[in-house]
């Protein structure tokens, strides 16, 4: 699966019945995949982009996986039907855009900007209701599990944290800790909503509990800056991709070492399965590839 050039964003959708990629290219790919790790029945291509595709999300509040989330360099935002293969709307931005989350609720999204700036966009309208210019560098951002609250990894090794108002999709400061020495380039939440973790320029993976932000404990084992991370179905497992030349699976509470996937270029994006255990991982090189977590572990194999 994949194309030629550098892949910069794979995502499974709710249901686990499709996978998406994005990337150089301009174009996303959504692949119909059985069982994680089964076989791909070719892969649908939904055009529209003019630049690089740098992040892809689909709407956690559609089991079916059918409305997708695209932000590009080419200063838009697209929301996609899956299914169909066209484009339901696209929100013209002033500028490039680097990073996208969408809500539990599946009312708004978020897009960042080149320059740091995060808009709350109205899904019903296509319209942005909230906007801010941020001082500091605004990196990967997500929902947690509630709606309530808005996280996102900043440029000078922070965690924001903000409350989110649903009727105006404004974004209030609630809470900012230091997590890296580097800056923070990804996060990710666990399936039950009490963890996250962060990766950072400092090649190092931070694990918390979401609700004390207290570090518990940190996972050093690559030498590169943390790229993309990404929980288990089951919360037992955290994957961490770099400019290694491997990506690292822990357990998620005692940070040890379960397996290594050796690759052949830099991981830009890494995805486990929602609901089994198989990771899809792309990087430079264009291809995505799927690796069976459960086949490794259980041979010990890493």
């Amino acid at each position: 699966m994949g194309g030629k050039k550098a892949v910069k964003t794979v995502q499974w959708s709710v249901g686990g019945d499709k996978l998406a990629s994005g990337g150089v290219e301009h174009d996303v790919r959504v692949h119909d995949v059985e069982h994680g790790a089964g076989t791909g029945r070719g892969a649908q291509t939904l055009r529209g982009h003019a630049g690089a595709v740098e992040q892809l999300r689909f709407d956690p509040s559609r089991q079916g996986g059918d409305r997708a989330l695209t932000v590009s360099s080419d200063k838009t935002a697209k929301i996609w039907d899956a299914k169909s293969g066209k484009c339901a709307g696209t929100i013209e931005m002033k500028e490039g855009l680097m990073n996208a989350a969408w809500s539990p609720s599946g009312r708004h999204v978020a897009v960042g900007s080149k320059s740091d700036v995060i808009s709350i966009v109205d899904v019903t309208t296509m319209k942005v209701i909230w906007e801010q210019k941020f001082k500091y560098e605004a990196n990967e951002m997500m929902w947690d599990k509630t709606g309530k609250s808005f996280m996102m990894a900043t440029g000078e090794g922070k965690m924001e944290k903000f409350t989110f108002d649903e009727t105006t999709g404004s974004l209030t400061p609630l809470s900012s800790h230091f997590a890296h020495n580097g800056g923070c380039y990804c996060m990710a939440i666990d399936p039950t909503g009490k963890y996250h973790a962060m990766g950072a320029a400092d090649a190092i993976v931070s694990l918390w509990e979401s609700e004390t932000n207290i570090c518990y404990d940190t996972i050093v084992r690559l030498d590169y800056p943390i790229r993309s991370v990404s929980y288990s179905h089951d919360s037992r497992y955290i994957a961490a991709a770099s400019e290694d030349l491997k990506i690292d699976v822990a357990e998620v509470m005692t940070g040890d070492c379960v397996a290594q996937i050796k690759t052949k270029e830099a991981m830009n994006t890494i995805a486990f399965h929602p609901k089994e255990l198989v990771l899809a991982y792309a990087g430079d090189g264009g291809d995505i590839s799927l690796w069976s977590a459960f086949t490794a572990i259980s041979a010990g194999t890493k």
